[in-house]
């Protein structure tokens, strides 16, 4: 009996540990002298509106997925989907931003089990006229 409970705690433990986390976050940037104001609609109908100051960041997604080929996953693209808007509100400008040029984005991916990919996009004074 001792022998088939130190195997099934065996078992669990290697099964727990082959499991890894996998995320996906993209994050806006504040690095503008301005406050204004940030809607965001994705396609889950999800609707968020945000006042950033200048400096501030924030994650407008933040996902998480259990699994054990970290290799084997495809990673969303960094700019933001077509079905999605974001829209930068301030007073007597108008912003010029590409939220959906992706060269606009940075990319990193860190981690080795469990992983991390960030994508972030920094508004700048330069994009506001």
């Amino acid at each position: 009996m001792k022998k088939s409970t130190f195997l099934l705690l065996a078992i669990i433990f290697l099964f727990y540990n082959c499991e890894t986390t996998h995320s996906s976050r993209k994050l806006i940037l504040n690095d503008s002298m301005h406050t204004f104001q940030l809607e965001y609609n994705n396609y889950w109908g999800t609707d968020s509106i945000f006042v950033f100051q200048p400096g501030e960041h924030i994650y407008i997604l933040n996902t998480q997925k259990l699994g054990n080929h970290p290799d084997e996953l495809p990673y969303p693209p960094c700019s933001i989907g077509f079905e999605d808007t974001l829209n930068v509100i301030l007073n007597n400008y108008t912003f010029v931003g590409d939220f959906k040029d992706e060269y606009r984005w940075e990319e990193s991916l860190g981690g080795d089990r469990h992983t991390v990919h960030e994508c972030s996009f920094t508004i700048i004074d330069n994009d506001f006229q």
